[in-house]
């Protein structure tokens, strides 16, 4: 990963973990993640990036087996999981996204890449409890995540 992507981690974690707001502390960890899957995968497409991401080694995907065992990791994801499952809010369809076991990176990242499809796509909203929730505990499982990531990958 080159210098600028670095940079570019660091200054959305920085204003991520300063802002106060959910909805908009999801967005600037959600884009770290996206720029740190684009920039080692190479792919463009949101699923191809995932799917590289999942089936290939990299600094950030074994950061999550060390961070997956804190307390406050697993307590957010107990807290996730209870919200299971998240459907697919696009038009016309009725799939809908299950997080049975915390421990499986795979079910983990496409739950939460889930609610990010329907946060950027206008179907989560912070007047609904359920959504808001939602987006919190995904938002701080990411933070965490990405900041233990930055101090061992960077």
């Amino acid at each position: 990963m080159n210098q600028n992507v670095k940079d570019l981690i660091g200054w959305l974690k920085l204003y991520g973990e300063r802002e106060t707001n959910s909805f908009t502390r999801f967005f600037f960890f959600y884009m770290c993640f996206d720029a740190w899957i684009t920039a080692e995968s190479q792919k463009d497409r949101d699923t191809e990036k995932l799917k590289w991401f999942l089936s290939n080694d990299n600094c950030l995907k074994d950061e999550w087996f060390e961070v997956l065992p804190s307390k406050r990791m697993t307590s957010l994801l107990n807290d996730l999981k209870t919200k299971s499952p998240v459907y697919d809010d696009s038009p016309n369809s009725n799939k809908k996204r299950e997080l049975n076991n915390i421990n499986n990176i795979e079910e983990v990242v496409w739950f939460i890449y889930q609610i990010r499809c329907n946060l950027f796509h206008g179907s989560k909203s912070p007047m609904t409890s359920r959504h808001a929730s939602l987006v919190e505990l995904s938002g701080l499982i990411l933070e965490k995540w990405i900041a233990w990531a930055v101090l061992k990958c960077f």
